[in-house]
């Protein structure tokens, strides 16, 4: 295979396990996403990992599966059996609620099942928990389990399983193990049947059951010293393959298994290498050594475009924007906030800065989510209704100076405006300029504030801006409070945004808990966002699974378990 010369992302595999927001008060509901923005921000290398696709959920599913089907140039035989090459890193423990290591996380999914998945539209559905209800307060869950799954050892799955792994999350796993945030949600359980259990959270919450989206573990298997037991090594779950051995430093190996989940897996068995780290992940995928690498898919373009690589791409929550500062009363004018949206030229940024790799985006709810609402107000492109909208703020050019002013109240004002951004990051500082120029277009004097990143956060922070150009990725629970209410102005959001009609949107699509009632709250809120334009949205990026061409078959990554329907791959051996 011909060397690629591509810069592989750090973020080898997207919120393996449950990375949820704290909800207690809004103070807290940022926690873990401000930690996604650090993290978003210090990978600087990522660049843009988008592919052009349209702005509807399922328009854009049906591109990514046009898009996928072109770039597979040559489907080769199917055939049954077979060894794929994957990579993890080196690890104390193959205990999935134990590991603190998303790459780990990754590959135990071929072992074990989670309580609850997730489908395609970051919907919650049925894995072991086959049906749920809430109570009428919105508190109480009962679930119902499945009673045809079996361990790998032949013993069925009860409700003692989950209770057991509840405890192992509580009690045993560390606060760095990649699923022990979902623990924050819960505040009891209990076994009410062999296949019943009852969890009753801590308050009513939309995000709830993305809390329950933790791998199960076999009570009986593990026994009552989990913490000191030598089966951390020996995993046994009830997924498509099952342990072999594992060699550290060296290699773990799995192999087919009889699964009660759907058919059995085509491929015979997988050859986990143990690797050091991203570099050494590119390597052995550019050498043939390996069979997937998790990429930012604007760096396929920096590949040799070699016919014996597939790619995969999927749409992630990784959100790109412009955000005012409502502190200055410049923004606080709707005129001057439509007038700017309707010159920011998204398509056309998402195929020249963006490489065609992302959705366009009107609001900070992903395209994909099961709640998305497309019947929002748009702005389109349009330079002759972005000057409209100036004039009706009386915004005009008095002097014949090229740059917008205007007097109110006797107070002489210019239509002066500065972008701040992290000069790390090529994307921000593209977009800037590309903002700066449409801008100058329609009469604004403005100026490029680059910065490093630490100083572009102390700027945020102090409130030291006019626009800037920013980015999150938000976790897959559906909390939006940090970045928009008004107990959050100068916190996470940034650009000090408050109101009082939004913070009650926010609130009823935060407690709401029926689906009906989910979708018609987020509805709303979207509605509300778009209207109101508190930040313009430009994009979700994408990003890539890469193959070797011996993979075939109807390979469909997710963001949160790119293995989500491994069973249904196939090895093509020469």
């Amino acid at each position: 295979m011909k060397k690629l010369t591509l810069i592989y992302i750090a973020l080898l595999f997207l919120l393996a396990g449950c990375t949820l927001q704290q909800t207690q008060q809004p103070q807290q509901e940022q926690l873990q996403t401000t930690q996604s923005e650090q993290s978003e921000q210090t990978q600087q290398s990522e660049q843009s990992e988008q592919t052009q696709q349209s702005e509807q959920s399922e328009q854009a599913q049906q591109s990514q599966q046009s898009a996928q089907a072109q770039l597979s140039q040559k489907q080769l035989p199917l055939q049954e059996g077979g060894t794929l090459h994957l990579s993890m890193r080196n690890t104390t423990t193959l205990n999935p609620l134990l590991n603190q290591d998303a790459s780990v996380d990754t590959i135990l999914k071929l072992i074990y099942m989670p309580l609850i998945k997730l489908d395609k539209n970051y919907k919650p559905s049925a894995s072991i928990a086959q049906s749920w209800s809430f109570d009428e307060g919105g508190t109480v869950l009962s679930l119902n389990l499945r009673n045809d799954i079996y361990w790998q050892n032949g013993t069925n799955l009860t409700a003692d399983d989950v209770i057991y792994s509840l405890d192992t999350l509580f009690r045993v796993a560390d606060s760095n193990a990649v699923y022990k945030n979902c623990t924050n949600y819960i505040r009891s359980y209990r076994k009410i049947s062999n296949y019943d259990i009852e969890i009753t959270f801590h308050q009513n919450f939309s995000g709830n059951l993305y809390a329950l989206l933790f791998p199960i573990i076999s009570s009986q298997y593990y026994g009552s010293n989990i913490a000191n037991s030598d089966k951390n090594m020996l995993p046994m779950g009830n997924g498509y393959f099952e342990f072999v051995h594992y060699t550290p430093a060296k290699e773990m190996r799995l192999k087919k298994c009889i699964s009660s989940f759907g058919t059995t897996a085509h491929i015979d068995e997988i050859s986990v290498n143990i690797s050091t780290d991203k570099d050494t992940d590119l390597y052995s995928f550019e050498q043939g050594l390996t069979d997937i690498l998790v990429m930012g898919s604007s760096d396929i373009g920096k590949s040799d475009n070699d016919n014996e690589m597939k790619y995969y791409q999927y749409t992630t929550n990784y959100y790109d924007f412009i955000g005012f500062n409502f502190s200055k009363s410049l923004f606080q004018d709707s005129n001057v906030r439509k007038a700017i949206a309707s010159i920011t030229p998204k398509q056309a940024m998402l195929e020249s800065i963006y490489l065609g790799h992302g959705i366009t985006a009107q609001t900070p709810i992903n395209t994909n989510y099961w709640f998305y609402e497309p019947d929002t107000v748009t702005y389109d492109f349009d330079i002759g209704q972005a000057r409209d909208y100036l004039e009706a703020s009386n915004w005009k050019d008095t002097n014949d100076d090229g740059i917008l002013d205007r007097t109110t109240n006797e107070l002489s004002e210019t239509f002066r405006i500065s972008i701040l951004y992290n000069t790390e990051n090529e994307i921000r500082k593209q977009v800037a300029i590309r903002i700066a120029d449409e801008l100058r277009g329609i009469g604004a004097e403005v100026s490029l504030d680059g910065q490093s990143y630490d100083n572009y956060i102390q700027k945020l922070q102090s409130g030291d801006f006019d626009l800037f150009v920013g980015g999150w990725q938000f976790s897959v629970v559906p909390n939006y409070s940090f970045l928009l209410h008004s107990a959050q102005a100068s916190l996470t959001n940034y650009p000090r945004y408050q109101n009082g009609d939004m913070d009650a949107l926010l609130a009823s699509a935060y407690s709401s808990v029926k689906d009906e009632d989910i979708k018609m709250a987020y509805s709303n809120l979207q509605k509300k966002i778009a209207e109101e334009l508190p930040y313009i949205s430009i994009v979700f990026r994408d990003f890539v699974m890469l193959s070797s061409d011996r993979v075939q078959g109807q390979v469909k990554p997710l963001e949160n378990n790119i293995f989500d329907n491994i069973n249904e791959w196939y090895l093509y051996e020469q």
